[in-house]
């Protein structure tokens, strides 16, 4: 940014002076104009005309000068705050203008300038400059805070901060060359965290589920190789017990590609336009073969006509078996799976009409939905209801955790990956949607999911 010109700063006072000068003149003309038509007309004397003249003239003038120095100073002066005032102006729009959480601290350890985000992380509440001990509850950070403010370490340095339960944060505590306090930038590391955490999970639970099924592939092996070699007659029986814990193995593989193809995309919204409709008719009738085998009873409840929706038809496919699938597996034999479906003008009305059927049943919601808040967004809903065991309270908050099963509240004999519900939650998040479960003990459950309509 250029300097600027002393010469500027003065052209104010010039401009406001010869104004001035210009109506005094003005104001003598016309006066002295009156009293030389009265002197010519002979109501005045013209010796009495100029002595007048001279007087205003003389009283103006020292007026003019007079009043002048009181006329107010306009310069560059007025423009130029004091350097620490500049500092702390533009220190607060800095941090103002920062996407993380950012704090400064000054020589008496006190908080003196904050943003938004800083201000919800470190609860001020409101204080003015409270100390930064009082604030902050992690030693390791107060202590590189007054190593950086006394100028013992580095330039910068950075710390991890444990601020609550599976919550981590990075600081970083530098002193800007030429500043007066202390710059503490907070970088959220918790989303980091609990993806490593995730991930080891997975991959520790996976390895589990895996083994299983090698484990009693290998044995059998083995025991047909040596004990049973000669026993052909229980050959069948192991090759039974063998091609199931191998199709076993082949399910689990497969959900793993689906979930992490899903996890891959998950970021990117759906823009194909289909027919909701049209969808849950072919799921319901791929599945009315293995219905008809368990003697279940499939009925499907909902509108005719065409509900247009914003969706990968293959993945909302996918989550209407994998619910089928479920309710079919659950249902006892002569009992009756029933679908429902249709659509509503908002987001409310979709989530009570596919997890609010039962007044006495126990509900909870799995995945809210990612609608707009305060905006009723078009929706569409499904439901399932099953008439199985139900499942116990106590697994609701857990259902849709990869490898995670209520087999023993529904029964303890139903086998599976452990991976369908996770992801048909991961696929409704995909789509913006929402994934409910409710359940009543010895009648039966039922899974409701709502997303977005497609805007006609």
């Amino acid at each position: 940014m250029s300097k600027s010109d002393p010469s500027l700063g003065q052209q104010g006072p010039r401009a406001g002076l010869s104004r001035r000068a210009r109506d005094f003149f003005i104001l003598g003309f016309c006066f002295c104009s009156v009293l030389f038509l009265l002197a010519a007309t002979g109501e005045l004397d013209f010796i009495v005309a100029f002595a007048a003249m001279a007087v205003l003239a003389s009283v103006a003038f020292a007026y003019f000068v007079g009043s002048a120095a009181f006329l107010p100073v306009r310069s560059t002066a007025r423009t130029q705050a004091p350097a620490t005032v500049t500092r702390r102006l533009d220190s607060v729009q800095l941090l103002r203008a920062l996407p993380l959480p950012a704090f400064e601290v000054d020589g008496d350890k006190r908080i003196v300038a904050f943003n938004e985000h800083a201000d919800l992380i470190l609860r001020l509440d409101g204080r003015v400059n409270p100390r930064a001990s009082t604030v902050i509850r992690s030693p390791a950070l107060l202590s590189a805070i007054d190593r950086i403010g006394r100028g013992e370490g580095d330039e910068s340095l950075s710390v991890e901060v444990d601020s609550g339960p599976d919550e981590t944060w990075r600081a970083h505590v530098s002193r800007p060359t030429g500043a007066e306090q202390t710059l503490v930038v907070l970088e959220d590391l918790t989303p980091v965290h609990r993806a490593a955490r995730a991930r080891s999970d997975f991959l520790a639970n996976a390895s589990h589920e895996l083994r299983t099924p090698l484990t009693a592939l290998s044995g059998f092996i083995e025991t047909m190789r040596g004990p049973a070699k000669d026993d052909t007659g229980s050959w069948p029986r192991f090759l039974d017990i063998m091609a199931g814990e191998s199709e076993r193995m082949s399910r689990l593989i497969a959900d793993l590609l689906s979930l992490s193809r899903i996890e891959f995309s998950e970021h990117i919204s759906p823009s194909e336009h289909e027919d909701f409709t049209k969808i849950v008719l072919d799921a319901t009738e791929a599945l009315q073969p293995i219905a008809s085998e368990r003697s279940v009873t499939l009925e499907l409840v909902g509108a005719e006509g065409a509900l247009p929706v914003i969706a990968h038809r293959d993945e909302i496919m996918q989550v209407v078996e994998n619910l089928l699938t479920n309710a079919l597996k659950y249902t006892p034999a002569g009992g009756k799976v029933t679908v429902f479906y249709g659509n509503t003008p908002s987001m409310v009305e979709a989530r009570a009409k596919a997890g609010h059927g039962w007044r006495e049943g126990e509900r909870m919601t799995l995945l809210p939905a990612a609608g707009r808040p305060g905006k009723p967004d078009p929706s569409v809903w499904l439901r399932i209801e099953d008439q199985g065991p139900g499942i116990e309270r106590e697994h609701l908050p857990r259902l849709g955790e990869r490898f995670y099963r209520a087999d023993q509240s529904r029964g303890g004999k139903i086998t599976g990956t452990g991976l369908g519900l996770a992801i048909v939650k991961h696929i409704m998040a995909h789509h913006r949607g929402g994934l409910a479960v409710e359940t009543r003990l010895g009648k039966g459950s039922a899974f409701g999911i709502w997303l977005p309509a497609a805007r006609i």
